[in-house]
This record gives C-alpha cells, sequence and structure tokens, in this order.
C-alpha cells in the first residue's frame, strides 16, 4: 500500500520558531533523562534515525534513514487514524505520525501527549530493528484477520499497548524502558521503574487479561527480555488468541 494514500503534500507541515524551540525543548529534557533509564537501543535508534535536537524533523529525512536499515516508513497526519486504518498500516509496514507539536506547558508537566514528538521520537527510535519490525507487522496482519471482531480486537489492542506503548526490558541485569509511551514520558518511565510497582515477565495470556489505561500510570508493567522473544510471542498470541475466542 502506498504511504501517500493516507496524505497529500500539502497536509506535510512547515513548522514555525516556537514549535522548534518546543520539540529542541523536549528533545534535550528527554535525551538527558533517558540515558539513565532506556535501553541502549533506543539510544542507538536515536543516533541512527538521525532526529535532530533543535527542530521538528523533516519526515522525509528519517524515512530515508530508516530505508538504510527496514523497508518501514512513517506518514504524516493531521490526526490519528482509526483502529481498522491503524491495523492495516502496520500490517503494510506504515507508522502513522500525528503532525501536531505539544505546548511548552505540556513539555513542563513531563508527561506524554501523543503528537509529533512522540510518535517520532518514541516510536521511529526502534523501527531500524528488523525484529522488532517484523513484530509490529505480524501484529498488524493478525489483527487485520479479525477485523470485524471487537473481542479479538479488544486482545490484540492489550498486546500492542502493553508492548510497544509501555514495554520494559531487562538487560545486562538492569530495567530498562523501551516502549514508546515510556521513551516520552517521564513521569510514567519514573513511577514504572519504581521497585515498588507491579512488574511481571512477558505472558501474553496475563496481558490479554490486563486492561491499559491513557492519561494514567498503568497497574501493572510487563518486562521482556529481548525483542527476539517479543517476535517469538507471535505463534502464543495467536494460539491463545484463537483458545479464547472458542
Amino acid at each position: 500500500m502506498e504511504a501517500n494514500k493516507y496524505y497529500s503534500m500539502d497536509q506535510i507541515h512547515n513548522y514555525t520558531e516556537e514549535e522548534n524551540k518546543i520539540w529542541a525543548t523536549a528533545y534535550s529534557r528527554i535525551l538527558n533523562f533517558l540515558g539513565d533509564v532506556a535501553d541502549e537501543s533506543v539510544m542507538i535508534g536515536i543516533r541512527t534515525i538521525g532526529l535532530p535536537g533543535d527542530r521538528v524533523p523533516n519526515v522525509e529525512e528519517i524515512n530515508e534513514h530508516l530505508a538504510k536499515h527496514t523497508d518501514w516508513r512513517i506518514v504524516p497526519l493531521e490526526d490519528m487514524v482509526d483502529d481498522t486504518q491503524f491495523i492495516s498500516m502496520l500490517a503494510d509496514k506504515l507508522y502513522p505520525c500525528r503532525t501536531w507539536v505539544r505546548s511548552i506547558d505540556q513539555v513542563d508537566k513531563m508527561e506524554d501527549e501523543y503528537d509529533i514528538f512522540h510518535d517520532v521520537f518514541g516510536h521511529t527510535s526502534l523501527l531500524y530493528i528488523p525484529t522488532y519490525c517484523l513484530y509490529l507487522e505480524q501484529l498488524g496482519e493478525l489483527a487485520l484477520t479479525y477485523i470485524n471482531d471487537p473481542k479479538a480486537i479488544l486482545y490484540l489492542k492489550r498486546v500492542y499497548w502493553h508492548t510497544i506503548q509501555y514495554g520494559l526490558i531487562e538487560a545486562n541485569k538492569s530495567l530498562r524502558i523501551y516502549g514508546a509511551h515510556m521513551i516520552t514520558s517521564r513521569n510514567e518511565a519514573s513511577y514504572a521503574l519504581n521497585a515498588g510497582v507491579p512488574k511481571y515477565d512477558h505472558n501474553v495470556s496475563i496481558i490479554m487479561d490486563t486492561p491499559y489505561v491513557k492519561n494514567h500510570f498503568q497497574e501493572k508493567y510487563f518486562v521482556i527480555s529481548s525483542y527476539e522473544q517479543l517476535l517469538a510471542s507471535m505463534d502464543t498470541i495467536k494460539s491463545e488468541l484463537a483458545n479464547r475466542l472458542k
């Protein structure tokens, strides 16, 4: 599917000086924080994708960097697409990217907003990893086969949110963040890494039973050992889903 099915060239923004300053402020604050809490793959990805620190990035520049590592592209959109379109885009190796920029007040609150900073900084930082990309693609393809089953989509959305958005990873005996929401929310990342907050090994059955909550810290966080584990879990996701829908 062609990426330009979802947008026209007149939707691509020329950002104001103020918006570029907001991006630069958010970038600097998050980058300083991530060094102590993010998986090394995230930090490598920020450099690999060439995310600029002084301005809102140009989408085509990012896609040129991505093309050197995977065949995924990000697609600029004014508003987020609905579930069906989003799932179709994942299956087509396209990631939707909102074009609006959070306010400086939202940056100061250290919370996440689902804007271009979240979509680009949070999501593209791992889109250079083939294993991670294949997991996303297969999750989208599986969801397409159940697109008319709300119960199945609910379970798969939980899998997506508790891995891609809120995921934690244990690397070199250290607990780190890799989920996009965690990368762009200092408040929730700090909360999730706190020793007293419930954390579970990656378990598909428990994940499917665990609702996710937007605009609020999660009750449970799930920890993978590697991105290969995510991809390997697809067989379990398929069988668990089939069993629940019998």
